[in-house]
């Protein structure tokens, strides 16, 4: 394979090309294991337009985070502006939420690794702080019942981001225990509507 830039492709192109190679690479290898040698090959340049675009591994990881983060603030906005009520709107965040993991797999799986000992908790808390403000903004005009107690708002976002998650970290023990992929089609979707079930008796619980 050839490692220079074609002549024919652009600036945006390549860092695209080299941006989609190193989530690969850091989503299956890890941080640690993965060489700009090993995405320079993939992406078929030359090690030192990786140097050029992004100025550092460490700097390619963290452009790789902010553009699957990027991705999923996109999807959280959308869907909390979509439906008649706030009701429909967490429901249909929570199905988004479960598409956007299953399109994207390798981003559950390089947080997890990187909260377990990465380098990067401090980049991954900085981004999703802004989401979980608004949030937690979100759950508590909606239902002031959990600006305090046992279903405060933080607590709350925490339980359902922990609930879509454990699907996706806990794949290949499911697989084991279920006797099925949990990444499945079917099984997603059978997983999507439990989670609105369990979000709908929260919801009951703070409407009455």
């Amino acid at each position: 394979m050839s490692t220079m830039s074609s002549p024919n492709r652009s600036s945006a192109d390549t860092k695209d090309q080299i941006l989609d190679a190193a989530d690969e690479f850091f989503g299956t290898l890890g941080f640690a294991a993965t060489s700009t040698r090993l995405i320079a090959e993939r992406s078929g340049v030359n090690k030192a337009l990786i140097h050029y675009h992004f100025g550092s591994k460490q700097q390619l990881f963290t452009n790789v985070l902010d553009r699957y983060y990027a991705r999923l603030e996109e999807t959280v906005r959308t869907h909390l502006g979509q439906g008649d009520n706030a009701r429909e709107r967490l429901l249909h965040l929570i199905d988004s939420y479960v598409d956007f993991l299953a399109e994207n797999h390798l981003f559950s799986r390089m947080i997890q690794r990187e909260i377990l000992g990465g380098q990067h908790v401090e980049r991954i808390t900085q981004i999703m702080l802004p989401m979980f403000q608004l949030g937690r903004a979100v759950v508590q005009s909606t239902y002031p019942e959990t600006k305090t107690g046992p279903l405060e708002a933080s607590q709350l976002l925490v339980s359902i981001y922990g609930m879509v998650v454990a699907s996706f970290s806990y794949a290949p023990v499911l697989e084991g225990l279920w006797g099925e992929d949990p990444l499945a089609p079917p099984a997603l979707e059978r997983r999507k509507a439990h989670l609105r079930a369990m979000a709908e008796l929260v919801m009951q619980r703070l409407e009455h």
